[in-house]
């Protein structure tokens, strides 16, 4: 286990690994990808049966800040590898579930930087592993809305005043929603080209990036 990694992160890249292994992909975990962008290791390099293909997934344990992820990103674009930013689902997020139709949701979550960044790198969407289960999810942000109560109170004129009665957005909260639980033979890897895109916040490097789909 490389210093500082957690229990879980090595778990989940081990899943990751032996579940593309056992559909014929190539796969390793801390594989050195050159790049001129800034040369990095893998968390787990996925390669097609016939080789002419090759997708970086990166299981993400430990905060990290906007330019951390982008520069990292960058270094993969440059090295015409597309990446694929995977979260692990911990104990405390299924604990803090609810289930669903369609999966799982977590009402009040505090979105990390790093996740907001990746899945608005990755279209709106954000996949997890569960490396208890040996599962995939898949991850969106919606609003957390809170409710204002009605209240309501006489004026110094006698005159009936009101407030409240209506919902708001969290500045601190969002929802996340997870479909699933998947099997990684459910889903394809594929890729997608994206443009670059700038806010004042964000900065998203153009490029072909990596990504799950169901089949």
């Amino acid at each position: 286990m490389a210093s500082g990694e957690t229990q879980a992160h090595m778990e989940a890249k081990t899943v990751l690994r032996d579940s593309f292994r056992a559909l014929g992909y190539g796969a390793d975990y801390e594989v050195e990808v050159l790049s001129t962008g800034g040369d990095r290791r893998a968390d787990i390099l996925v390669t097609s049966q016939d080789g002419l293909a090759r997708w970086a997934i990166e299981a993400q344990h430990t905060p990290i800040l906007f330019d951390a992820i982008e520069k990292r990103t960058t270094a993969y674009c440059a090295a015409g590898i597309p990446v694929l930013w995977m979260g692990i689902l911990s104990k405390k997020m299924k604990d803090d579930a609810q289930s669903t139709p369609n999966g799982l949701t977590i009402r009040q979550y505090t979105i990390r930087p790093w996740e907001k960044w990746a899945q608005a790198l990755a279209f709106k969407e954000l996949w997890y592993v569960d490396p208890d289960d040996k599962t995939l999810w898949r991850g969106s942000f919606t609003d957390h809305l809170i409710h204002v109560e009605s209240t309501s109170w006489y004026g110094e004129g006698g005159e009936e005043q009101s407030a409240g009665g209506y919902s708001r957005k969290s500045k601190r909260w969002r929802t996340l929603n997870l479909q699933g639980p998947f099997r990684v033979h459910q889903l394809s890897l594929g890729s997608k080209w994206r443009k670059a895109w700038s806010s004042p916040v964000l900065n998203l490097p153009g490029g072909v990036i990596a990504q799950l789909a169901i089949r």
